[in-house]
């Protein structure tokens, strides 16, 4: 809800009637979560935070390690935003169709043997990382040395080898 006190160019009493309106659209959702997302030392612990209109933020989240408070801050845009892909069963075959949307129409991009929507939820997420500067620089700073090292030398070996098309 907007604070009377806070500079705005929307008038209260306009902000307070769509605040009143139903909150189930997608653009509400999505920008519920969009962000900016960040990471702070609190309470023995590191908290989740959104930031706001300059008053003191409230953890939405709060873990152990900085790590994980980092990861949860990284996918926090991706809630309330709609998958792109979907599974619906093969017409010719065993197995199931990966559709998306193009352009307002359905279109089938791949195929999997079995029914797992897991994939597709963890193919939402790296999709969203690799769309992401802030979200995808976040999940960077929560790896480790070692990790990032051998990364850089795997990306660093699929560079030198061409265009990396069919390597693993």
């Amino acid at each position: 809800m907007c604070d009377r006190n806070t500079a705005n160019v929307f008038t209260f009493d306009f902000l307070t009637r769509l605040a009143d309106r139903d909150r189930s659209g997608s653009t509400f959702a999505e920008a519920e979560f969009a962000g900016p997302w960040r990471v702070e030392k609190r309470d023995h612990g590191f908290a989740v935070l959104q930031r706001s209109d300059g008053r003191r933020d409230l953890a939405k989240a709060r873990f152990t390690e900085r790590e994980t408070a980092l990861l949860f801050a990284a996918v926090y845009p991706l809630m309330g935003r709609e998958q792109r892909y979907r599974l619906t069963p093969h017409r010719e075959a065993f197995g199931f169709d990966v559709e998306t949307l193009v352009i307002g129409q359905l279109e089938t991009v791949g195929w999997l043997r079995y029914d797992h929507p897991e994939l597709l939820d963890a193919v939402h997420a790296v999709e969203w990382l690799l769309r992401s500067p802030a979200s995808l620089a976040m999940v960077l700073e929560a790896a480790s040395y070692e990790v990032l090292a051998h990364a850089g030398k795997i990306l660093g070996q699929r560079l030198n080898a061409g265009d990396g098309e069919g390597r693993s």
